[in-house]
């Protein structure tokens, strides 16, 4: 298996496990806290696309 498979590999198991952490976090939430949830983590994700 050569370098960049394993990268992608790695990355698309990194994406994955952020989705289903997404899930995870919004199943048993109330729906009043739900958009609470999704504003954080898309301020979360504008953090990232920064650096």
């Amino acid at each position: 298996m050569s370098a960049p498979m394993v990268l992608i590999y790695f990355v698309g198991l990194l994406a994955l496990m952020v989705l289903l952490a997404l899930v995870i976090a919004l199943r048993r939430t109330e729906a009043e806290h739900r958009p609470e949830i999704i504003r954080a983590l898309a301020d979360l994700m504008g953090f990232w696309r920064r650096r």
